[in-house]
């Protein structure tokens, strides 16, 4: 009898109790699965710019957590920054930097990702009667597991490639942080030694304007020729034009160094005075580049990077043998006979056997060593032209230095003699721009040999260099 009383017919089977749990249970698995995923929430983009309205607080502990190859350095509190200083508010508060490291948490979730073991598949089935005849039932069911075992072959290489292209993040991070340092301590130097030559200039105009104003005068009453007022004017006028260019090219480099640092325009910077740095010594130079490989951060990326691709070759190789899945399930069919069954798939490599992909990595494998090593022989070739660059810059600076005194004693006599017009103007005036000049080109040199300098520490993994202090930069490491 049914539950309502009436009998049941010849041809239907009475549900049976329990007949849909394994289907419950399925659902049930399904569910809670879904219970610990994560929620979407949407991310604005700012509408305005971030740029800090005065020099930011920096204490050890934030430099430390932040960019620890940074050798320690007290900021300075009050007065002028040194170059240091500038190097690390750059590694710290560089907007483009501050996008990069997140780069590195990118790299690390991937390679979190890539070390979680592959989940199960949950397979369920009904199959529904259309036609009911005596001894069927009205649905018929399948539930079961199953796992993919290829993907337990490939995990170890899939993993070590993620964690060796998470480690190359990191180091190519690094790496921009020294091309930070490098920018800023160079921005740093033209800024300096631009202001340097601005007041040159200056003061040499202030001199010749009062010259100019000087022989106008003398020669709106007579005292002096047109011979002697044209060169004044001449001298005066081309040295307007230098001080606008030079002023010109000092607002920009403050612009720059502004943007380096992530600071507003309105922000003025006291910056310290710089003296002339030395030349390495050919031995320190040729000592240094015998482990630069362990030191500079874009070839220890680089490095990174083929160990990743070495993996990502193993992996390849491991997926050419034949696939497994097995799984288990239990099941009813319409004839409601219930069984428990092993499944097992075999993946058969005729045609493909992962030929194509093991040849796309290997081939990019070459690809990688060959980069590497061009990165390498360049690398070599660089830091020998800097390094020869500094010895003829520092030569020039020596030359002009020996040859100011006398070059000052010239000038003092044949102003002497203008001033008793015992000496033709021109003559005078070709001496005294002489030594203006060569007072500026010492600062052009100088500023051209900090450069050389600053290229040459970067090159060799120094990224603060022995001029900063005496602090030299750690071998690089990745960071946790």
């Amino acid at each position: 009898m049914a539950e309502n009383g009436a009998p049941l017919s010849a041809g239907a089977a009475a549900p049976r109790p329990g007949r849909f749990a394994p289907i419950a249970l399925a659902a049930a698995l399904a569910a809670a699965g879904l219970a610990g995923c994560e929620s979407y929430s949407p991310l604005s983009l700012p509408d305005a710019p971030d740029l800090a309205a005065s020099l930011p607080k920096v204490d050890a502990a934030r430099v430390r957590a932040a960019a620890p190859e940074l050798a320690p350095h007290p900021l300075a509190a009050r007065g002028p920054l040194d170059m240091t200083d500038i190097a690390i508010l750059a590694v710290l508060e560089n907007p483009e930097l501050k996008a990069t490291r997140l780069k590195r948490k990118v790299a690390r979730a991937q390679a979190f990702s890539a070390g979680l073991l592959p989940d199960p598949q949950l397979i369920a089935t009904l199959d529904p009667t259309t036609n009911f005849q005596p001894g069927v039932v009205p649905l018929g069911w399948a539930v079961g597991l199953q796992y993919d075992l290829q993907s337990l072959v490939v995990h170890g290489a899939k993993k070590d490639a993620a964690q060796a292209a998470a480690e190359q993040v990191d180091l190519e991070t690094l790496w921009q942080e020294w091309q930070a340092i490098q920018q800023a301590r160079t921005l740093y130097v033209e800024l300096v030694e631009g202001r340097r030559k601005l007041d040159l200039l200056r003061q040499a105009r202030t001199l010749y304007a009062r010259r100019y104003r000087e022989s106008a005068a003398a020669l709106a009453h007579g005292g002096v020729t047109i011979e002697t007022t044209g060169p004044d004017l001449t001298s005066l006028l081309d040295l307007e034009s230098q001080t606008m260019q030079a002023e010109r090219q000092l607002e920009q480099t403050r612009h720059e160094l502004d943007a380096l640092l992530g600071i507003e325009p309105t922000v003025r910077l006291e910056l310290a005075g710089l003296s002339a740095p030395q030349a390495l010594a050919p031995d320190v130079v040729a000592r240094a580049m015998r482990g630069i490989a362990a030191r500079r951060p874009d070839l220890l990326a680089l490095r990174a990077g083929y160990r990743a691709q070495e993996a990502m070759v193993r992996e390849a190789i491991l997926a050419q043998f034949p696939s497994f899945s097995i799984g288990v399930q239990r099941a009813s069919d319409t004839t409601d006979v219930h069984t428990v069954g092993i499944s097992l798939g075999i993946g058969l490599p005729l045609f493909n056997a992962n030929r194509g992909e093991i040849a796309v990595q290997r081939a990019t494998r070459a690809q990688l060593r060959q980069e590497y090593q061009a990165r390498l022989d360049r690398t070599y070739g660089a830091v020998d032209q800097l390094a020869e660059n500094t010895e003829l810059l520092a030569r020039q600076i020596a030359e002009i230095d020996a040859a100011m005194p006398e070059l000052a004693r010239m000038v003092a006599e044949a102003e002497h003699a203008y001033r008793h017009q015992d000496i033709a103007t021109l003559s005078y005036l070709n001496l005294e721009n002489s030594m203006v000049q060569k007072r500026i080109e010492r600062v052009d040199l100088e500023q051209a040999l900090w450069s050389a300098r600053i290229g040459l520490d970067t090159l060799l993994g120094w990224p603060e260099g022995d001029s900063m202090g005496g602090h030299a930069a750690p071998a690089a490491e990745p960071r946790s």
